[in-house]
Parts: structure tokens; sequence; C-alpha cells
């Protein structure tokens, strides 16, 4: 394999059975933020759930896991603890939970003219 060949596989050149757990995978990932108003009840499954995360999305890429059942694997979590992280994210929007910095209100750099 040459190295343009890796630098120019695309993000989304999977296989499409694979697509909707990559999106489950983002999914988890925007949960795991503060503001995405998804309760964890403690850090263990937040840990598990940002493994899985990373695992889903790296899925079927170049380096990453090449099935589901890998996925799980490599991130340690049984089916039923996916099951349960899934559940939980289930309706949490892609990039959910993600702000851009607010901008800054100082009238001091206002007064500036540069």
């Amino acid at each position: 394999m040459k190295v343009n060949d890796l630098l120019q596989e695309g993000y989304y050149d999977v296989d499409p059975k694979l697509m909707p757990f990559v999106q489950m995978g983002q999914k988890i990932a925007s949960a795991l933020e503060p503001d995405s108003g998804v309760e964890w009840p403690d850090d263990e499954q937040w840990n598990k759930a940002a493994s899985l995360g990373t695992s889903l999305v790296a899925l079927g890429s170049a380096f990453g896991p090449k099935t589901v059942g890998d996925s799980l694997k490599k991130a340690g979590v049984s089916v039923d603890e996916a099951k349960e992280i899934f559940a939980k994210v289930k309706d949490v929007e892609i990039g959910a939970g993600v702000k851009d910095a607010e901008p800054s209100d100082d009238e001091d750099e206002e007064d500036h003219d540069f």
C-alpha cells in the first residue's frame, strides 16, 4: 500500500453496512460533551462510552476494527453494555453539546483603532 492511498482514504470510505455504527460512534462522542444533556451515572460508564465511541468511529478504516464485534472487543464493552450506551445516546444529534466559544464583549477591544 502506498502512502498516497492512505492519505486519500476518506472518512466515509467504509462499507455502507457499517455506517450506522460509525454514526452511533459520532453520537456517543457528542453525548460525552458536558452540554449534551446526557447524564452518565458514573465515570466507569462514561469511560466505556468514550472507548466505544472512538472504536466505532474508526470502524472499517485502514487501521481500525473491521467488524462491530472487533470494535466492542477493542473497547472492552460487552454487548449488553453497548446496548445500554446506545439507548442512552439514541436521541443525541451528532455535534450536540459542542459549542463555539462566545465572542468577547469587552468594551476595551471596541475602542481600539487598528
